[in-house]
């Protein structure tokens, strides 16, 4: 399928869904932004941390600010990137709806945006503060967007004596999943967080009991300065994966979690069998330094705890058979501009053909209802 000389994402004119889908099929975008324009952080906050907390104000252009202290965080390259598909969805749930109306789309599942260059902030307390009260807008999105919009949460993943209590109010509120930054930063020790170490195992135990999937998501402070900079730098934002899935694997969480969810948002799924590969090849050939030792091969963790999100990924579907159909899930990447809003019957009849209606039906929602747990909306 080709997709040459598309508009960005805020010029795209969408015109309503006119081909079928497979008989039963329920559309879910397991993979969609939102943009937050209100100043929640500052009025949420407790007194004495209020002037820590990042505020956000429209400034005299009518570009959207966020910074501490009124330091704008997104000047630069990155203003222009936010401006090209800052559609009126990206920030108005009614308007949104409106969208994934036209597109055809019953349900989301949520990623933030700029908030996601706070990951790494050294004022851990704040930051505490700032996903907590972000958690909780997400609760309010979900409730107000009766059961379309569903937010995934951050916990608190520096501080191993926190992480699983964060975990298990991101449950209570309701919220489907949990993102972990693919790199955790350091401790309240300052010492650099590894997730494979024990005294984590109480947040991927809590991750389990909880029947929450743990996510992992691209665009952790991506570089976009210099020559060739916007283009170098989202393509080396397109595979951060590798490390993460090495953790979980190599690292033995999946043998000591054995019934834990794990998803690979927005990276497409044409890098899984390469890692796949590589990861076999560890195992045959290094096997005598892996410790811990594991019990399976990589390529069955992948198969039992698994997943990946794509928009439209052509190299992918060409390896689907050892991927899997079944651990791949289909995504707008609302309101992105590599994200299929506005030719999104384009994506969906090329997957059903790729893949024939059985398999295609589990891609495009009934795998995704069944990892983050969503009720059809009535």
């Amino acid at each position: 399928m080709a997709l040459e000389d598309l508009e960005v994402s805020l010029n795209r004119t969408l015109k309503g869904r006119s081909a079928g889908l497979p008989e039963g099929t329920v559309l879910v975008s397991s993979d969609s932004h939102w943009n937050i324009t209100e100043d929640i952080f500052y009025e949420r906050a407790p007194a004495a941390l209020k002037d820590r907390m990042p505020r956000i104000w429209i400034d005299e252009r009518g570009n959207l600010c966020i910074g501490i202290r009124h330091e704008n965080l997104l000047a630069g390259p990155i203003e222009e990137l936010l401006a090209s598909f800052n559609r009126p969805g990206f920030r108005d749930l009614k308007a949104r709806m409106a969208d994934l109306d036209d597109d055809g789309v019953s349900m989301e599942i949520v990623y933030p945006q700029w908030l996601m260059l706070y990951l790494h902030h050294p004022d851990l307390e704040m930051r505490e503060w700032l996903f907590r009260i972000y958690n909780e807008y997400l609760a309010d999105l979900e409730k107000e967007s009766g059961g379309r919009f569903h937010g995934v949460g951050i916990p608190v993943y520096w501080d191993s004596a926190k992480a699983a209590a964060s975990i298990e109010h991101i449950k209570r509120l309701g919220l489907k999943a949990a993102m972990l930054p693919v790199n955790a930063g350091n401790s309240p020790a300052g010492v650099k967080v590894n997730y494979a170490t024990d005294d984590l195992d109480d947040m991927w135990s809590a991750a389990e009991d909880c029947h929450l999937p743990i996510t992992y998501h691209i665009g952790e402070n991506p570089n976009l300065e210099g020559p060739g900079g916007v283009g170098a730098g989202l393509l080396a934002t397109f595979m951060p994966f590798r490390r993460s899935l090495g953790d979980m694997i190599f690292g033995g969480i999946f043998d000591r979690h054995p019934t834990l969810r794990v998803v690979f948002a927005e990276a497409g799924i044409n890098w899984v069998p390469g890692a796949l590969q590589d990861a076999e090849m560890i195992f045959d050939s290094w096997g005598r330094f892996l410790d811990p030792k594991i019990k399976r091969r990589p390529t069955e963790y992948w198969r039992e705890h698994c997943y990946a999100t794509f928009m439209a990924d052509q190299v992918g579907f060409d390896l689907i058979d050892y991927i899997g159909a079944d651990r791949v899930m289909w995504a707008t990447d609302y309101p992105h501009n590599e994200g299929s809003h506005g030719y999104t019957e384009k994506v969906v009849n090329d997957i059903v053909q790729r893949v024939g209606p059985v398999y295609a039906k589990k891609i495009l929602g009934e795998t995704a209802i069944e990892v983050f747990d969503l009720k059809i909306p009535r």
